[in-house]
């Protein structure tokens, strides 16, 4: 390594460089890591260096533990790179957060960052979250470590931590980049809704059941000491922030629970997934293809462990891809990896890839791909082989999903939307309701707005139906404008109106029901000029029934009509 170092430090391009970045990368268990740090930091004082354990949960066969450490070097010219480091034992990933905001607003022209971390308590959205509105891209992994060994998961920086994050920030006028993430698992079976958590990485319940249950419901999956192997090539894959997320199951516990890597939500939506590697190598490609046309000078990909594990043999076979067309590729294999565009907040994603290519030509521009989930099932035309039987039977399976998806999609139409306005009707109001008081028994939070159109029986006798059916459109495409992810709104019947607001509390709820009144009471309507709505507000309590809950908004929205109209009334 000397040598190497040395090689480094003696070179043209280490004197002229602005930004030097030293990725280190370790899949060994014989090694001392805290004096190959130190080394390399006092050998190459310029560098920034960062870095982790790779994870190795593969089979025995295909074991990394004897794979090389790769000591990877990027010069910059144009580019200033800044590390910043948080111990986790003296810091929290709150107060870490804030401080790297801080950082982020003393620099100029900061065009991205990488970040390494390990943790054996918190999410990296914890600490992501305090600086997600400088709307930086953002790469990288969470250390891995050896499955039978069970060595310590370390990142790499100034020094060997064990509990850490190590972010390095990159600053220039003269820098694109392209930032891709393959999900090459296809979703399958129904919809599901986690109902039950502890803390941010345990599903304690599924539908109401216990979490274990899914397993075993599905695939025949029993939890025992091979529970782990079983599943980890079935991941739940849900959406957030415009990506698809995987989450991989890394154990179980005597309740029933299921514990995750990375960070999981009550009340998040997920299916079931699978995949073939064949399929897997065929997105690669197809990701590599997408990012020449950059002409990268750096390119850094980041894959999560079970990816690795599920690829077996054609693991060194995409890396060989990767290196055929960019020999001095970077690349690690970890727990999840890290993966925020400017429009989205932070994804730690586990089971994908993360690609990831730098330039510092002027002349090229930035390209971000928002994650997509699934896999191509059509094949080459000119490819001739023998289609192995579990390639066959997935496909089958995949085709098959598809299929029954666009059939639900077009019955719910049916079954779920009132025919007159396209938004919810009754029937998946009450769904809906009922799914957040199940969700509330475990501690969510939810407001329901209860309003109807203020004199409409008079629009009708005046007007005539007709004109009323446009009111209530009218009025309709005016409450869909605040609708976010989450929001349930529908026709509860006649000119009445149901709208579920997650995540929410009093003060935020009624700030939210008077937006939505003022903007009707300011509207000009074709033929009636002008219409108000009065809207009853009430919270969900843990005790809830939907009797109770929709009834105490019923009363408020009625005590609202009794006083005047034209407001909104809260029920506790």
């Amino acid at each position: 390594m000397d040598n190497v170092l040395n090689e480094i430090n003696s070179s043209e391009d280490y004197y002229y460089a602005s930004g030097i970045l030293i990725q280190l990368y370790n899949p060994r268990l014989d090694i001392d890591e805290e004096y190959l740090v130190s080394r390399i930091n006092e050998v190459c004082p310029k560098v920034v260096l960062t870095g982790m354990t790779c994870a190795s949960i593969a089979e025995e066969k295909y074991d990394l533990k004897d794979s090389p450490i790769q000591l990877s070097v990027s010069y910059f010219f144009k580019t200033k790179i800044y590390r910043y480091e948080y111990d986790l034992n003296e810091v929290s990933m709150f107060v870490a957060g804030r401080i790297m905001n801080e950082k982020i607003d003393g620099l100029r022209d900061v065009k991205c960052m990488q970040i390494f971390y390990v943790s054996p308590s918190s999410s990296i959205s914890v600490f992501s979250k305090e600086f997600s509105h400088q709307n930086l891209p953002v790469f990288g992994a969470k250390a891995g470590r050896n499955i039978r060994a069970l060595n310590t998961a370390h990142v790499y920086g100034s020094k060997c931590f064990d509990n850490a994050i190590v972010s390095a920030i990159f600053q220039s006028d003269s820098f694109s980049l392209n930032m891709d993430n393959n999900l090459d698992w296809a979703e399958i079976g129904k919809e599901m809704v986690i109902t039950g958590v502890e803390g941010d990485r345990i599903v304690t319940e599924v539908d109401g059941a216990p979490a274990i249950e899914v397993y075993k419901k599905y695939l025949k999956i029993t939890p025992n000491e091979f529970f782990v192997q079983n599943v980890c090539e079935f991941p739940f894959v849900l959406k957030r922030n415009n990506n698809f997320v995987a989450r991989v199951p890394s154990g179980y516990n005597e309740d029933g629970a299921i514990i995750f890597n990375s960070d999981v939500f009550q009340g998040e939506h997920f299916r079931l997934s699978y995949s073939f590697p064949q399929q897997a190598l065929n997105k690669t490609k197809i990701g590599i293809n997408a990012i020449s046309w950059l002409q990268p000078q750096a390119l850094y990909f980041f894959e999560c462990g079970n990816r690795q594990r599920f690829l077996r043999e054609y693991y060194s076979e995409e890396r060989d891809f990767f290196r055929s067309f960019f020999p001095e590729c970077s690349s690690t294999t970890g727990y999840s990896e890290l993966f925020a565009l400017p429009d989205c907040g932070m994804c730690d994603l586990n089971s994908a890839l993360v690609i990831v290519g730098l330039t510092e030509n002027k002349y090229s521009k930035d390209l971000f791909v928002h994650g997509s989930c699934g896999f191509l099932i059509e094949q080459d035309e000119d490819e001739r082989r023998e289609v192995p039987f579990f390639e066959r039977i997935l496909t089958f399976l995949e085709s098959t999903s598809k299929d029954l998806d666009e059939l639900n999609k077009q019955l719910g139409k049916v079954a779920f939307t009132d025919q007159l306005t396209k938004v919810y009707n009754r029937w998946e109001l009450e769904r809906s309701i009922n799914e957040a008081i199940t969700l509330a028994q475990n501690g969510s939070s939810y407001s329901l707005l209860f309003f109807d159109i203020d004199h409409f029986k008079h629009v009708n006798d005046t007007y005539g139906h007709d004109v009323g059916d446009v009111v209530l459109k009218s009025i309709v495409n005016i409450v869909k404008d605040f609708i976010e992810d989450n929001h349930v709104f529908g026709r509860w019947g006649g000119e009445e109106f149901l709208y579920l607001f997650p995540n929410s509390d009093v003060e935020k709820a009624l700030e939210f029901a008077e937006r939505i009144r003022q903007t009707i009471d300011d509207t000009c309507f074709v033929t009636v000029q002008h219409l108000t709505v009065s809207i009853g507000v009430t919270m969900i309590r843990p005790e809830d029934t939907i009797d109770t809950f929709v009834k105490r908004a019923d009363e408020a929205l009625y005590n609202a009509k009794e006083t005047g109209r034209n407001k909104v009334v809260f029920a506790k």
